[in-house]
């Protein structure tokens, strides 16, 4: 689990705070709109550099981006 904090859609980018579960150290992600490939991270140190995180947090901006729908400020991206 990720939680994704300080969403912020530009209308070219989506971008957010995000902090892995178990953890208080927050990353950044920034994913162009069009794309959706990563423009810019800046790791949580609880990743280690195995980067897992932050294809959760890609996949679920993208996800909001898809819906059509007001983007929310937080949100959640859970898997199994």
């Amino acid at each position: 689990m990720v939680s994704l904090l300080n969403i912020i859609f530009d209308g070219n980018s989506i971008s957010c705070d995000y902090i892995p579960e178990n953890s208080s150290d927050a990353g950044k992600v920034t994913v162009d709109a069009k794309t959706r490939e990563v423009t810019n991270v800046e790791f949580s140190k609880y990743e280690h550099g195995k980067k897992m995180y932050v294809a959760h947090v890609r996949s679920k901006l993208s996800e909001l981006l898809d819906l059509g729908q007001p983007i929310p400020k937080e949100a959640t991206a859970i898997w199994f």
